[in-house]
């Protein structure tokens, strides 16, 4: 199942439940939940409604990001609209899923971000002005724009690693996952 897939099929079912949570903010609360504990459940994640009719599919969110994040070619990617959705709705989805990302860490409260090594504590604060992100007029018609946002992405991308990786040990097991066919 393709990203875009798994964002769609959230989408619907966080829809059809009630919630008013985007499959972003799910998923980045889900990720930031389990940079503290990579045991949580992953229905937490959706606190506004009952989460029954999405178990299956948060389980499998959950696992698809616990590989991502203990993959060591650092694999993990934020769960966000495809590239055909417009910018504007890029921009507020990756806003909305630092802010998700920003709530899970702190979910349990015992965030300690006076802990972490000065770089983490940088990308955190990055995480906290990204989160507020918009996209205006002028900037959607630049040409930069794409680039731009993709740069963001990135850098999000490569940070959630850098503090999962700060704050969660190193799973046991197998360093390749098995190919089903």
């Amino acid at each position: 199942m393709s990203q875009s897939d798994i964002f769609s099929a959230l989408e619907q079912g966080l829809k059809q439940a009630g919630s008013v949570q985007t499959p972003g903010e799910t998923h980045g609360t889900l990720t930031g939940m389990l940079c503290i504990d990579h045991e949580q459940p992953p229905a937490a994640a959706v606190d506004d409604v009952e989460a029954e009719n999405l178990t299956t599919a948060l389980d499998a969110l959950r696992e698809i990001t616990l590989e991502g994040l203990f993959d060591p070619d650092l694999s993990f990617t934020p769960l966000l609209p495809d590239d055909e959705s417009s910018l504007d709705r890029r921009v507020n989805a990756l806003a909305r899923w630092c802010a998700g990302f920003l709530f899970g860490l702190s979910y349990r409260g015992n965030f300690e971000p006076d802990q972490l090594s000065d770089e983490v504590r940088e990308i955190v604060g990055d995480l906290t002005e990204l989160s507020k992100a918009e996209l205006t007029a002028d900037e959607a018609d630049a040409d930069s724009a794409e680039a731009d946002y993709a740069e963001l992405v990135e850098y999000v991308r490569v940070g959630v690693q850098m503090i999962f990786l700060e704050l969660q040990p190193k799973r046991e097991g197998p360093q390749t996952r098995e190919t089903l066919h």
